[in-house]
């Protein structure tokens, strides 16, 4: 996979969201070790506690991208930040400069790790492995809202994985910009794709002003779907995918 080449920048423009990408099964294993040393004993400690080669790796790798990613943005050495949660699990930067208006946001699977960035947004974004073998009609009246299903039925069938991921991602990075996790109700809101740019729609199951969000999905590999969601006014988002290799030496200028 070639990497593209991007100038490293110290600030966002207004609805600017870069989306930083990084193949984490092409990373060395050098890099791999070095990157235990960005980060803190907390994540260290939860890294440990992984069993399973695949999620144990991904998460070693997020936490190097989100470190490295946000220094870019910032001078604060990637090992000085500092995290938190909210209520529902979902985290922010609590330091060492608690005025920074950066918004972040993390996904990753198999295979690819995300790292969304954005000032002063609420955003959200999901990657998913399209290659895993599912039954969609079978899964998606546990996940979708009713006409969500029904554009799955109608979708010819060797699209139906496409329009399947597309939905699933796209419902996720809504969930996650909100920061509420599974309290907001799947059936509750809507995707259309029909559109140059999906559109939701909610009942009072998830009540929401559909015009505060803009959403954007992409096939960043060939195996991989990924969806962002930004609060912002409509036709107001730059979205940029950036792959990189994150930088293994903690001590490094941005």
């Amino acid at each position: 996979m070639n990497e593209q080449s991007f100038a490293v920048r110290r600030g966002l423009a207004v609805g600017q969201v870069d989306v930083w990408l990084a193949a984490s099964d092409e990373i060395s294993a050098d890099d791999l070790r070095s990157y235990e040393r960005l980060m803190s004993p907390d994540e260290h400690a939860r890294w440990t506690r992984f069993v399973v080669p695949k999620p144990r790796l991904q998460h070693l790798v997020a936490r190097a991208l989100l470190r490295r990613t946000l220094s870019r943005y910032a001078e604060v050495a990637p090992r000085q930040w500092q995290f938190d949660a909210n209520t529902y699990g979902r985290p922010h930067i609590a330091g060492p400069t608690p005025a920074c208006d950066l918004r972040f946001n993390i996904s990753h699977t198999d295979g690819l790790v995300a790292v969304a960035v954005a000032k002063g947004l609420e955003i959200g974004v999901d990657v998913e492995n399209v290659a895993r073998s599912l039954d969609v009609l079978q899964l998606a009246p546990s996940v979708f809202a009713p006409a969500e299903v029904a554009a799955l039925e109608l979708a010819a069938e060797r699209d139906r994985a496409d329009v399947f991921f597309s939905f699933w991602t796209l419902k996720e990075a809504y969930i996650k910009a909100r920061g509420m996790g599974l309290s907001l109700k799947l059936d509750g809101f809507a995707f259309d794709l029909s559109g140059t740019h999906p559109r939701i729609s909610f009942n009072d199951r998830c009540p929401d002003d559909p015009s505060r969000w803009q959403f954007r999905r992409y096939l960043p590999t060939a195996t991989h779907a990924l969806a962002v969601a930004v609060s912002a006014p409509e036709n107001a988002i730059d979205v940029r995918l950036i792959w990189v290799v994150p930088d293994a030496q903690p001590d490094a200028s941005p």
